[in-house]
């Protein structure tokens, strides 16, 4: 039995840029805009995925609405592509959803190994680029976050 590995999950394909539903609408009187990946609709929840990871970036210089300059949307953009890279490898985690609401960029993954990513997360502060981040992972075995997103968008559009 050696090398051990991990069990193999049969996942969806990957997402690509137009795998992603995006919605408006709004919260706590700021508008909202959700992207949401379609690789996980109709398979959520995935069981081996059993907890939530959330990372918030608080935007430096918002637009009144709550929303990133164009200069700040660029430097999300960035953080995004290394969140993605550090967090899906071996597909450990998965990007799920992207929240842009009252000053925040929420980043939701869902993950089979919350203690990893925890590690990445805080060996990897650099990649925020100055941006006060939070971060949080809770057990989330039903996707709640998830599938309430997918069912606002669904009424949405």
């Amino acid at each position: 039995m050696w090398p051990f590995k991990r069990n193999q999950v049969d996942l969806p394909r990957e997402p690509k840029p137009n795998d992603w539903t995006l919605g408006q609408g709004q919260r706590d009187g700021f508008p909202i805009v959700v992207r949401m990946a379609n690789a996980y609709t109709g398979l959520a929840p995935l069981p081996a995925y059993d907890h939530h990871v959330i990372v918030s970036v608080h935007l430096r210089n918002p637009r009144p609405n709550g929303f990133p300059s164009s200069e700040e949307s660029d430097e999300l953009e960035s953080i995004e592509e290394s969140l993605c890279q550090m967090l899906e490898v071996e597909n450990d985690a998965l990007c799920a959803l992207v929240v842009t609401n009252n000053s925040l960029r929420d980043f939701i993954y869902y993950t089979r190994d919350a203690d990893g990513v925890r590690q990445k997360l805080e060996g990897n502060t650099s990649i925020f680029r100055g941006f006060v981040t939070e971060f949080a992972i809770e057990p989330a075995r039903d996707w709640e976050i998830y599938r309430t997103f997918a069912g606002w968008l669904k009424k949405a559009n």
